[in-house]
């Protein structure tokens, strides 16, 4: 016999309604039971173990904005009337970490298996394939809002490379006004030809891949329990519709470690060495992480592998055959020497000291042969300091004019040489024989874009009249490059970059 509890009602009795697991009812106002609430943290997860060097305020940041109300029970957020962060763009310089960050976020977080897909890998041949395979992305997440609504658990959604699917809309036709009409005509000829649909390069594609990752994260059907994550190099790649609120609004540049943050990194990364004694107590991480500006996350774990490499060559028996010694377990042991090779023959930092581009210029040794010389780089010297002052703007220039082969190019780089910036890039244009106009217009962003990624750089732009193709005769020069160059030496360092960051460029005609 089925025995039940009974009672009665009273004019002041309280009905609640709960809803049975897999039910396809909604249940909405006050009446309603309160949702079944796990913390979306996992309660396994640690901080210190998670590998991440460097990167505690970007992190600290992401978890205030996207986490902090994931935090809290559904009926809590309820009546605020708020709705979680859907999206987190991580972007900044090669090997910085974004990736890392990416994976160890979904595993902070008590919520599925990410789903982590390259962006060339949503692209297809096929018409209507590429928007097929991000509608499967998000399939998992609306079937199961669908069914427990706000009882949910969390999607994680991470893109790889995203600015290969999330181009600007339209970009990819402006492309073809670059080229040129023997291309136009050889492109219109095979297209008489050719039966097969448009690429999936093409600007079609991207433009409707796009337009559906905008309206799965932020259409008519609003999701509230998927968190998508996408990580780029070229921010300015990205679609602006993706970068409003309600899309990839949480937008976290990662950008080069500090020196905090290098030996962050220098001691994960020989934490198994010191664990074993492996690494020679002699061996100074504080010095590591001041002697590796600008280095990279990726750029430090190089460095200790190149160490490690070098240690267990000493190891090795070089003749006729290559033998291992047998007390190699034993004698193996990581020095100062081993870091100190690697350093300078093995890693330079993306984001270094331009050494052998300054050689070229300074081979010769440094002679002061009179008084001019001596103001001109006692004026460098000034220039360096207004640089380094926090009251400076930002940017600082200077133009070293004068007849050909007088020294302009040595005294520049001197003046570079002697300012001890941990970026030093030069640009010349003997590293652009046979580009065209838009292809010097794009190295020189590129350089520019370089610089205002360390806290302190110098840009040494040599030859500026063979840049130009610079003739007296009419005269004549390319109009673009110089408007090029106009734009980037008048523009202001961009807002996505952190500030404090100087530059120092010097231009020699």
């Amino acid at each position: 016999l089925l025995q039940l509890d009974c009672g009665q009602l009273l004019p002041n009795s309280a009905i609640i309604f709960d809803k049975e697991e897999g039910s396809q009812l909604n249940l909405v106002g006050k009446s309603k039971g309160k949702s079944a609430y796990r913390s979306i943290i996992n309660p396994d997860w640690d901080f210190q173990k998670m590998g991440i060097g460097g990167l505690d305020k970007e992190f600290s940041g992401i978890f205030r904005r996207a986490f902090a109300s994931r935090v809290f029970p559904p009926e809590f957020i309820e009546q605020l009337g708020m709705k979680h962060v859907r999206g987190i763009l991580l972007f900044g310089p090669p090997g910085t970490g974004k990736t890392l960050m990416a994976r160890q976020i979904g595993k902070m977080l008590n919520a599925r298996e990410p789903k982590i897909v390259n962006g060339p890998q949503i692209l297809d041949k096929y018409v209507g394939e590429s928007e097929s395979n991000v509608r499967k992305l998000f399939a998992d997440a609306e079937e199961e809002w669908r069914r427990c609504g706000s009882n949910s658990g969390l999607h994680i959604i991470i893109f790889d490379e995203i600015d290969a699917i999330c181009k600007q809309r339209g970009s990819m036709a402006v492309g073809w006004v670059t080229k040129s009409w023997e291309t136009l005509l050889v492109s219109r000829f095979l297209s008489m030809w050719s039966t097969r649909v448009p690429p999936a390069g093409s600007s079609s594609v991207h433009d409707t891949v796009v337009n559906q990752l905008l309206s799965k994260m932020d259409g008519v059907e609003q999701l509230n329990n998927i968190l998508v994550i996408g990580m780029t190099n070229r921010k300015d790649m990205i679609d602006e519709a993706l970068l409003r609120p309600g899309r990839l609004e949480v937008q976290m540049e990662v950008s080069l470690p500090d020196e905090f943050g290098r030996l962050q990194i220098l001691k994960i990364h020989t934490s198994r060495m010191r664990e074993y004694k492996k690494l020679d107590p002699e061996v100074n991480l504080e010095d590591l992480a001041k002697r590796t500006k600008n280095f990279s996350g990726a750029e430090i774990e190089g460095l200790v592998r190149a160490a490690q490499s070098s240690a267990m060559n000493r190891l090795v028996k070089a003749g006729g055959k290559v033998q291992l010694d047998p007390d190699a377990i034993e004698k193996l042991m990581v020095n100062a020497a081993d870091f100190e090779y690697a350093l300078e023959n093995d890693i330079k930092p993306a984001f270094g000291r331009s050494d052998e581009s300054l050689e070229k210029f300074l081979r010769r040794g440094m002679v002061v042969w009179g008084s001019e010389v001596t103001r001109i780089l006692e004026e460098g010297a000034r220039l360096v300091e207004e640089t380094v002052n926090p009251d400076a703007g930002g940017f600082v220039t200077a133009v070293l004019a004068g007849a050909p082969r007088t020294g302009k190019s040595f005294l520049a780089a001197e003046i570079a040489r002697a300012s001890d910036f941990p970026l030093i890039k030069v640009v010349s244009p003997g590293d652009m024989v046979g580009f065209s106009e838009s292809a010097k217009c794009q190295t020189l962003r590129k350089a520019f874009g370089d610089a205002l990624r360390s806290k302190l750089s110098v840009l040494l732009i040599d030859n500026i009249e063979r840049l130009l193709d610079y003739s007296p005769v009419g005269p004549r020069f390319s109009n673009l490059v110089l408007q090029a160059l106009l734009v980037l030496l008048n523009e202001p360092p961009p807002a996505t970059f952190s500030p404090g960051r100087k530059l120092f460029r010097q231009e020699k005609w």
